[in-house]
C-alpha cells in the first residue's frame, strides 16, 4: 500500500487554512503503467476521492495570526512558526498552494502573495514539490463548477470525503478543497496513463 501526505495551504495574511489529506493507494497504482500487470492498467481502477476509504483527511485548521494592528513582519513570521510546525507534524509528500487571485484588489493579492512566499520557501527548504491552482480550478475539481459558492465548494468536500465540513471556517474548508484539487489532478493523471 502506497501512503502519501498532501497539505493544502489556502493563503492569507491574517488567517491560513490548513488541511492534510493521507491517500492510501495500492502499490500497484503507485508504479508506472509498464510496470503494472497487463490486467491492471485500465484507467478504472483509479477510485474517486474517498471512494473506498482511499483519501482521509488527517487534520485541517486555520492559522490565525492576527489582525491589521500587528506589523504584517510579524504575522509573517508566525506564519512561518507554524507552516514550520505543521511540515514537522505530518511530514507531507507535496503541498497544493491556492493561487493570488486578483479579483478584490492589487493590494489583497499582493499581501496574499506575501503569504505564499512564506509557504513557498518552506516547501523549498522541506525539499516539497509545490502544485499551485487557481480558485476556480479548485472549485471545478471539487464541484465541477469553475464559479461555486463557497458554501458548495464545502458541502462537497465533505462529500469526496465522506465527512461533514460544512460549518468549518472557510479558510479551513478552501484549504481542504484546494489538497481535494491536487488528489483530483492526480487521478488525472493517472488515468491518462
Amino acid at each position: 500500500m502506497a501512503v502519501m501526505r498532501i497539505l493544502g495551504i489556502d493563503p492569507g495574511t491574517r488567517t491560513v487554512g490548513y488541511a492534510c489529506l493521507e491517500v492510501r493507494r495500492p502499490s500497484m497504482l503507485a508504479q508506472t503503467v509498464a510496470e503494472r500487470p497487463l490486467a491492471h492498467r485500465a484507467a478504472n481502477l483509479v477510485q474517486r476521492a474517498g471512494a473506498g476509504g482511499q483519501a482521509s483527511l488527517l487534520e485541517a485548521g486555520a492559522l490565525e495570526l492576527g489582525g491589521s494592528k500587528i506589523p504584517l513582519s510579524q504575522r509573517l513570521h508566525k506564519l512561518a512558526s507554524e507552516l514550520e510546525k505543521l511540515l514537522g507534524r505530518f511530514s507531507p509528500s507535496e503541498l497544493a498552494l491556492e493561487e493570488a487571485f486578483f479579483g478584490k484588489s492589487v493590494q489583497s493579492a499582493l499581501r496574499i502573495g506575501e503569504s505564499r512566499g512564506v509557504a513557498l520557501a518552506l516547501a523549498g527548504r522541506h525539499g516539497l514539490v509545490v502544485y499551485q491552482y487557481s480558485p476556480a480550478k479548485i472549485k471545478r475539481a471539487v464541484t465541477g463548477r469553475g464559479s461555486a459558492r463557497k458554501e458548495v465548494v464545502a458541502k462537497m468536500a465533505g462529500q469526496m470525503l465522506g465527512i461533514q465540513i460544512e460549518g468549518a471556517s472557510g479558510d479551513c474548508s478552501d484549504a481542504i478543497a484546494v489538497a481535494l484539487c491536487r488528489l483530483e489532478d492526480q487521478r488525472s493523471l493517472l488515468q491518462g496513463q
